[in-house]
């Protein structure tokens, strides 16, 4: 609807699996890269400025997902939710468009492919979620974390840096070949900028912007207390 010339483009002379996700065989690395090394930039544009290990400590997955997961959960709270499958956890969803949604919560997959994909429940996966919850089959899905990837976790990425990193020894024992000795790099040129350095990213054209963040570590779990402990009566 925005740019007509260039879905007439792609209609016509691309296959719609090499320019469309979610047609795509198999897994395309979540999101465009460019976009999640922009997004990861912004999350921890105030850790860079640390040393390493206060750097890990902020880097906490978790709640970056969380914060989608709220604003995801309030809607799916208000959504109608059919089961098909107790077995299976099959359940037939009614989205915030009108239109019916199947969720396969054992093999967490939706038929709007953004769980399948994204690796963490939309918004149709959550509302069946929700209606498990209220049947206390907990054995089943315990929580919203079961239903995300293992990537999500920062335990995950905690154990990148379990093994010992041991410093540099010292230039003077370095070995260096004869060869890359005579060699010599001449720095780039450039045109130093005056002002301050900008730290974060301007967003592009059709990028969403988020209006407010929460603060990390909000409780996930309101969303799924009983009736006498509805969202609105608990706290984060």
């Amino acid at each position: 609807m925005r740019f007509p010339k260039a879905a007439t483009y792609l209609d016509t002379t691309c296959e719609v699996k090499k320019w469309a996700r979610c047609y795509f065989p198999g897994l395309k690395y979540n999101i465009q890269t460019s976009n999640v090394v922009e997004s990861m930039n912004s999350v921890f544009k105030q850790a860079r400025k640390f040393a390493l290990l206060p750097m890990i400590d902020t880097i906490k997955l978790v709640p970056f997902v969380e914060n989608l997961l709220h604003d995801i959960c309030e809607i799916a709270s208000k959504l109608t939710v059919i089961e098909l499958n107790s077995f299976q956890l099959e359940y037939s969803v009614i989205g915030p468009d009108g239109k019916t949604y199947v969720v396969d919560l054992r093999n967490k997959s939706c038929i709007c492919r953004c769980f399948d994909l994204d690796k963490y429940p939309c918004v149709h996966a959550i509302a069946a979620a929700m209606k498990l919850k209220q049947e206390n089959r907990t054995n089943e899905v315990r929580d919203l974390y079961d239903l995300c990837s293992k990537y999500y976790l920062v335990e995950l990425w905690v154990l990148a840096y379990v093994n010992t990193i041991y410093p540099v020894p010292h230039k003077t024992e370095w070995t260096i070949p004869s060869e890359i000795q005579e060699l010599y790099a001449l720095p780039p040129k450039y045109n130093k900028r005056k002002g301050r350095i900008q730290e974060t990213r301007k967003p592009s054209v059709g990028e969403r912007r988020r209006k407010h963040k929460r603060q990390p570590g909000s409780n996930l779990e309101k969303w799924f207390q009983s009736e006498s402990g509805s969202p609105e009566q608990s706290e984060d």
